[in-house]
């Protein structure tokens, strides 16, 4: 009501001065003066915004409230202006932060430089023949060996000197020869690891063993192993022992080496008859299949395949692999997004392994598992190479016709790398804990001075020791955790806002003060309007009663 209505009507509202009891209004507990004096005592909701904008620790915003300097209305366009890019950069960054985190969230560091070197395994040393059979272990086959009627005993000769290479399932195959030789194993009732067993035994490859300077008995260290070249010998591979037992085993312990440098390690001295031949021919599988032994360096517990380091040796020379050793370790369950923007996992441990055919993982592993399905997806059955997983699982062995569907689908099996289509889908990871080997080769010529009574003439020597008494050991760790996170973003909001935690909490606490505020105003403004009209109730009551 203005003051100006209020003197015009005053004889209508107010009762003459001298007729009003005065003790009565000054004994009234809420009357005008004090009302006004609690609500200068409780501050309104813009008072509560301009301490907030001269108080905060947000940049900028202060000259948006009463302050001593007047920045006038061009000044808060400018700040506004400024402010807003600020938070657009701040956006951004944040953005582009996330971004990097959901696509590498990892880190790799040294955790060490002097590992020493036994408490990492020594790698496992295959030796794969590709040289072709010589004419004496031909003839000696044949000697005790039945012959089909329909094949001849010079097509037979012929047949036998690159037997173990027209049996690998990865080459390319002569239909006939796949033919007459499947009716000369049926013949004799042998098996295709059989007859390889026969072309190239291991106890006719080495001529002497040595582990850490001391011979040792080759029949009893060096194995018969499978792998994508075909039949082969290893030392220190355990792995197709492991999966004939199945999932739930403890690992067979491989062996490590406490010594060091070139008297240290493995020590095989292969021996001339297969390195040479008599057969003087010069046909198109002699010049693929020279007289030479590849040696595949891999882990005691990861299958010999594609992605392994081959190394060749010759007749005469002196191999020797320096083998320098790098451990990685990796978080569990930590996931990361790949280029098709879906979650996968940066590790995978043994107990979490996914692969249905071989009970440990490793990134080899796991694309040998994936070649074994796609073959038996397409053909029905496994090669030879996969026997232990045939074993195991129950799958039919591959015989002529399944030989002739893998080569006819060749290209579709010779898996490397990850793929994904309408049929069929091969995705892998790293293992948590790794060791990588990496080797360091050198080849010497051997001269005839140099034989002694432990070599022959024609022989070859390989050496496979540690390079170092100690080696590098890597910790892959999440490049952004929750520390790492909040301080990264932290320093963000720092840089363009110039706030922190603290301005967050200072933000909240506003909001509940202005909340406050907004209530205890209405409230005050309520009992404010119902005071007046009881006070004017008991005035005109007091008076009517005198």
């Amino acid at each position: 009501m203005s003051k100006r209505f209020q003197r015009k009507d005053r004889k209508f509202t107010r009762p003459p001065i001298d007729r009003i009891n005065v003790k009565s209004i000054a004994d009234f507990p809420w009357d005008e003066n004090n009302t006004s004096e609690k609500n200068k005592q409780i501050p309104t909701p813009r008072d509560v915004f301009n301490d907030y904008l001269e108080s905060t620790s947000v940049h900028g915003l202060q000259y948006f409230g009463k302050i001593d300097m007047k920045v006038g209305t061009p000044g808060k366009i400018l700040w506004a202006c400024t402010i807003l890019i600020c938070f657009v950069c701040l956006s951004l960054m944040v953005i582009q932060f996330l971004y990097r985190y959901n696509q590498n969230p990892t880190n790799t560091y040294i955790k060490t430089f002097e590992a020493p070197i036994y408490q990492v395994p020594f790698p496992a040393v295959t030796v794969c023949p590709v040289a072709p059979i010589s004419m004496k272990k031909r003839l000696a086959i044949l000697e005790n060996a039945f012959l089909p009627k329909n094949v001849s005993r010079e097509f037979l000769l012929n047949l036998l000197k690159y037997g173990h290479h027209i049996m690998n399932p990865y080459t390319v195959k002569n239909i006939e020869y796949l033919v007459k030789l499947e009716s000369f194993l049926e013949a004799n009732k042998w098996s295709m690891p059989d007859f390889l067993k026969i072309l190239t035994p291991c106890e006719e490859i080495f001529e002497s063993c040595w582990w850490s300077a001391e011979r040792i008995d080759c029949a009893k260290s060096i194995k018969f192993a499978r792998s994508v070249y075909g039949l082969c010998c290893s030392f220190n591979y355990y792995l197709e022992e492991y999966i004939r037992l199945g999932k739930g085993h403890p690992k067979p312990k491989l062996l490590s080496s406490a010594s060091f440098g070139r008297w240290g390690g493995l020590k095989l001295v292969i021996s001339n008859e297969v390195l040479t031949s008599e057969d003087n021919t010069h046909d198109f599988m002699r010049i693929m299949y020279n007289n030479n032994i590849m040696i595949l360096i891999h882990h005691g517990m990861g299958f010999p395949g594609f992605a392994t380091n081959m190394y060749i040796v010759r007749a005469d020379d002196e191999l020797e692999i320096a083998i320098r050793p790098m451990a990685i370790f990796k978080p569990e369950g930590l996931y990361h997004r790949n280029k098709d923007n879906e979650l996968t996992p940066v590790c995978i441990t043994d107990k979490a392994n996914p692969l249905e055919y071989i009970p440990v993982y490793r990134n080899s592993n796991c694309y040998v598992n994936c070649r074994a399905k796609l073959m038996y997806n397409l053909c029905g059955c496994l090669p030879f190479i996969f026997d232990p997983i045939a074993e195991l699982h129950n799958i039919p062995h591959c015989k002529l016709d399944g030989l002739q569907c893998i080569q006819q689908n060749l290209v579709q099996l010779g898996i490397v790398k990850d793929i994904k289509n309408k049929n069929f889908t091969c995705s892998c990871s790293d293992p948590c804990n790794d060791v990588l080997y990496d080797g360091l080769p050198n080849t010497i010529s051997l001269m005839k001075a140099n034989f002694s009574k432990t070599r022959t003439e024609g022989t070859a020597i390989v050496r496979v020791y540690m390079y170092s008494q100690v080696y590098q050991v890597l910790e892959t760790l999440p490049a952004a955790d929750m520390t790492y996170l909040l301080a990264s973003i932290g320093g963000i909001f720092s840089l363009f806002l110039g706030c922190s935690f603290l301005s967050l909490v200072e933000i909240v606490y506003f909001f509940y003060l202005f909340c406050r505020a907004v209530y205890m105003r209405g409230r005050t403004e309520s009992r404010t309007r119902e005071i007046s009209d009881s006070q004017w109730h008991v005035i005109l009551w007091g008076n009517l009663g005198k």
